[in-house]
């Protein structure tokens, strides 16, 4: 127990990059290496680790991973002051998601590194031969290049005169690089606020549906290519917007069965506006390109095909559809290409069309060293595509579980995963979700009932000596109630608490008022914990203030983190959400400094 103690007196890195975190987005997502530290610190060789909420499958990689330890690894335990026996463990990942444990199955398939590098060269270079004419296009000196991207530009309409405008051509600036708040039409000539203006939209007739439907009007505004080696762009012309009708046309041959999208919490009547299926969520061109793809790998075995569909789906959501987009830097001269945001299925006004054979080869680095790192690992890593509501294993039985519980109504999992589930014609079964959902009718109550049923199994197959390891992230008094109510309802406590130290915030923590720096980590076992006296809410947050004055970087997100952390451990109900919390934080920090001063 002292080693676990000391274990958790400092927070845990865990940084958003490395190969494992590379190969594929996933929300949430946790580095492997991180948490095989602790699980190596926590068990020993021979143990079986669980994961009850397994996501794309961290826990099960970062137990196979001690058996042969990374030098980031032997590096963290280092900092940490620990001395972990190395070796095998076995891992068991229990994960609703359909995508998730396809993942996590395919990521650890034991495919050797050479063989996956074999497989993606000649598909890769077959591709070329077969689909790279669908991103030809004339450059500026009137060679036949190659499309990098092209980005596309929202049509609106001015409120004035009713006239259509390019958002990019009207409502952007180039070198530098600036987002316009307000656009001057070019026909009256009166000024208005973008945000005002509404999108244009154009009825069109959807090769897979088979019949005229209706969607926003989106023009390809600017083109970026290659030829012989040399980056060109240029403004995109009538002959550019030909080849993409002529291309549109090849939809009427595709044998698609057209896969309807199940809107939920993230649909915006705005950026989502005639989008109602998968391939809607596409221009033309990308989406016959993927299905071409996809339908491709069926001619390898199946564990490289597995792969390489992985390969396909982790370049698929955040660079194939859509969602792409371009942002502004500061003094940059032109725009910054970037992927889909994480945890959102947001469109932009400038969505982007990327060259998808392009992007394979470059995406499947990532994949080739991580097949590498396992490929030593004699480990087992079971994934199972079910509920953890009832596990399939026997009491007392699981050495150590670290897990990572959907927070509350955080991420819609489900949601967000169905761009690339659908390719795989096996959606989540939302019901069996646990989160807070208006759309699957699921409040509070039914969040910490489900939640609850799992721990309740966590404490049967946990052996009676044994701990359990929980990554929980909320803003909210009520979540964090309900996922402590969970927690006793189960008959397990609360032994320690830590901080898992993200080095970089997801994109929800990065926008959200009320986000919150850190992730508690939570010690669980079956222990009776005796809480000695109980403290005030706010003497908690004022001595956490207090520690943070001695030279520490000061930052309120972290303050909550810690605070919460502080309350479940002494089992004092947390009351205050991020956002009041932070307007108390503020003006305690005042009243510390000023009696500081005073002093």
């Amino acid at each position: 127990m002292n080693d676990i103690k000391r274990l958790f007196e400092r927070p845990l890195p865990s940084t958003r990059s490395g190969a494992f975190f590379n190969t594929f987005s996933y929300p949430t997502k946790i580095s492997p290496e991180s948490i095989a530290v602790y699980i190596a610190a926590t068990t020993k060789p021979g143990d079986t680790v669980l994961d009850t909420f397994s996501g794309s499958g961290s826990t099960g990689i970062a137990t196979l991973l001690c058996e042969h330890p990374t030098n980031r690894m032997k590096e963290l335990s280092y900092e940490l002051g620990i001395n972990p026996i190395w070796g095998l463990r076995n891992a068991i990942g229990y994960e609703i998601g359909t995508y998730g444990s396809f993942a996590a199955k395919t990521i650890s398939n034991r495919l050797k590194a050479s063989e996956f590098q074999k497989a993606v060269v000649d598909f890769v270079e077959k591709e070329k031969g077969r689909l790279m004419h669908y991103y030809s296009a004339i450059d500026p000196n009137g060679e036949i290049g190659v499309i990098r991207y092209i980005i596309w530009s929202e049509v609106l309409l001015c409120p004035h005169c009713g006239r259509e405008i390019s958002f990019f051509e009207r409502g952007t600036t180039r070198n530098p690089v600036k987002f316009n708040k307000n656009i001057t039409c070019p026909h009256c000539y009166k000024k208005t606020s973008v945000d005002e203006m509404k999108f244009q939209t154009e009825e069109y007739m959807d090769r897979l549906l088979k019949k005229t439907t209706v969607r926003k009007k989106r023009i390809p505004a600017w083109i970026y290519g290659t030829t012989n080696g040399e980056n060109w762009d240029r403004p995109a012309t009538d002959e550019d917007l030909k080849n993409i009708l002529s291309i549109d046309m090849e939809l009427q041959g595709v044998s698609d069965e057209p896969k309807k999208i199940q809107w939920g919490e993230l649909h915006r009547k705005g950026y989502h506006f005639g989008i109602s299926y998968l391939h809607q969520f596409y221009t033309s061109r990308n989406y016959l390109v993927m299905r071409k793809l996809w339908d491709d790998t069926e001619a390898y075995d199946p564990k490289i095909k597995d792969a390489l569909r992985l390969l396909l789906l982790s370049y698929n959501a955040s660079h194939c559809t859509l969602m792409t987009r371009v942002v502004a830097k500061k003094n940059a001269k032109d725009f910054v290409l970037t992927g889909a945001q994480s945890g959102v299925l947001y469109i932009s006004k400038l969505p982007v069309e990327k060259n998808i054979i392009l992007g394979l080869e470059r995406k499947s680095k990532p994949f080739y060293e991580a097949y590498k790192l396992l490929e030593r690992c004699t480990g087992d890593f079971v994934t199972k595509n079910k509920s953890s509501e009832l596990l399939d294993e026997e009491d007392h039985t699981i050495d150590f579980v670290f897990t990572d519980p959907p927070f509350g109504d955080f991420i819609p999992y489900a949601e967000v995963n169905q761009i690339n589930e659908l390719w795989l014609e096996k959606s989540t079964e939302r019901e069996k979700e646990i989160i807070i959902s208006a759309s699957q009718n699921k409040g509070i109550l039914d969040y910490q009932r489900m939640l609850s049923k799992v721990f309740s199994e966590i404490k049967r197959v946990l052996k009676d000596s044994s701990y359990a390891a929980v990554v929980f992230h909320a803003a909210k008094a009520q979540i964090w109630s309900a996922f402590e109510k969970s927690v006793a309802d189960s008959g397990l406590n609360i032994e320690l608490t830590n901080i898992l130290d993200k080095k970089q915030a997801s994109f929800k923590q990065v926008v959200s008022e009320a986000s919150v720096q850190g992730d508690p980590l939570l010690l669980l076992s079956n222990k009776v914990h005796k809480v000695d006296g109980l403290e005030n809410e706010e003497d908690i947050m004022k001595r956490i203030i207090l520690s943070m004055s001695d030279g520490n970087i000061f930052d309120e997100r972290r303050v909550y983190s810690l605070y919460v952390n502080e309350c479940l451990q002494k089992s004092i109900h947390v009351t205050y959400d991020a956002k009041d919390a932070y307007v108390l934080i503020r003006q305690l920090r005042k009243d510390v400094m000023d009696a500081a001063l005073q002093g």
